[in-house]
């Protein structure tokens, strides 16, 4: 079993113990553990890495709870500590959901960031194209970026085998190929170890803005389950999701990428699940990780170092939960950290029971 494994079960422990050997029905837990992976930062934007579980207060709906297990970065971890997964960085193509001339760009772009790294990827990078029949593995896992950016040439990552048909159905066509991929990925993450780093590169599936999206109860009820699965698995998975926005100057910035901003509100009501809530902007701020829109201050080689920066140096605790009477009840999660100057990036919160 995995440290990060040890630590969970650990956690679990810890939270319901004592357990008696009874011969009666097992009592529905009350609680749940919710484990998490987060980054603080200084005043400039640097990672800090040397703090302990003792400098945190965690707040759960506003109640504080124990810090049941708790590790530091990779980074700052004693070179005589049990060894830990490494973080795992992997870079999404989107094929789909982005404009013709601007794939070849988010390939050449990646190629870029690669060559440049060299040998000197922080941890192993895997590069996943979305081609409308889900994410497929095009090159890696790999920490030698010459190599990954050879296996990326090598693809057909220009092309794109999804039909383009103007119109309100080929919107949907795309959300729904987008979630499945969302969810068919974060299912298969949920298998391995460790923390991982995902950037999604392309402009995103549609957020349905001004329109109608939902014909009766049951949509609206299918769109709030994929919301708190997609919160969820990515929690289990140990995924932190960063959307890179791939425009090359200011005049290719749509507005739409970024009124993602008006989706951030937790969700409390299942049958009002605004698409952009869905959106891989929104599901990137909410599971800790950053959305990047265009800024012209850099390159999207350089967007893509940026977020780079993050890998080994997320911290990560665990706690206990109350579940709640009726399921999916959604809890806010605050990680406040007990020095000035200091803030911490984490997940928005979290829905009970899942």
């Amino acid at each position: 079993m995995s440290p990060s494994g040890s630590i969970y079960c650990l956690a679990l422990a810890l939270a319901f113990a004592p357990c008696i050997m009874s011969a009666q029905p097992a009592a529905k837990p009350t609680s749940q553990i919710i484990a998490t992976d987060f980054i603080v930062t200084d005043a400039k934007g640097h990672r800090v890495t040397n703090l302990q579980a003792s400098d945190f207060t965690v707040q759960d709906n506003g109640a504080p709870r124990k810090i049941l297990a708790f590790q530091l970065p990779r980074v700052a971890q004693s070179p005589t500590a049990k060894p830990v997964p490494p973080d795992a960085i992997d870079i999404i193509l989107d094929n789909v959901n982005t404009p013709d001339i601007r794939v070849a760009y988010i390939r050449q772009a990646t190629e870029k960031f690669l060559r440049l790294e060299g040998s000197n990827l922080p941890s192993p990078v895997s590069i996943y194209l979305f081609n409308g029949k889900g994410a497929i593995l095009v090159a890696g896992p790999s920490t030698d970026g010459n190599q990954l950016a050879a296996q990326l040439d090598a693809t057909e990552a220009s092309q794109r085998p999804f039909l383009k048909i103007e119109g309100f159905y080929n919107l949907t066509d795309r959300l729904q190929a987008s979630l499945d991929t969302v969810g068919a990925f974060l299912a298969h993450q949920s298998s391995l170890p460790g923390h991982k780093l995902v950037l999604w590169i392309g402009r995103g599936w549609p957020l349905m803005m001004n329109t109608q999206t939902f014909a009766d109860r049951k949509q609206e009820l299918t769109f709030f389950n994929a919301l708190t699965s997609l919160w969820s698995t990515s929690r289990h998975a140990r995924v932190t999701f960063y959307a890179l926005d791939p425009s090359r100057s200011p005049d290719e910035r749509t507005v739409d990428w970024e009124d993602y901003v008006l989706y951030l509100k937790p969700v409390t009501n299942p049958l009002h699940t605004p698409v952009g809530s869905l959106s891989i902007q929104a599901l990137s701020v909410n599971t800790g990780g950053l959305a990047l829109p265009f800024s012209g201050e850099t390159s999207l080689s350089g967007t893509i170092a940026r977020t780079i920066r993050d890998a080994n140096k997320s911290y990560f605790l665990a706690f206990a939960s109350p579940i709640d009477p009726k399921p999916d009840q959604y809890h806010s999660l605050k990680i406040t950290v007990d020095k000035p100057g200091l803030t911490v990036r984490c997940r928005a919160g979290f829905y009970s029971g899942q």
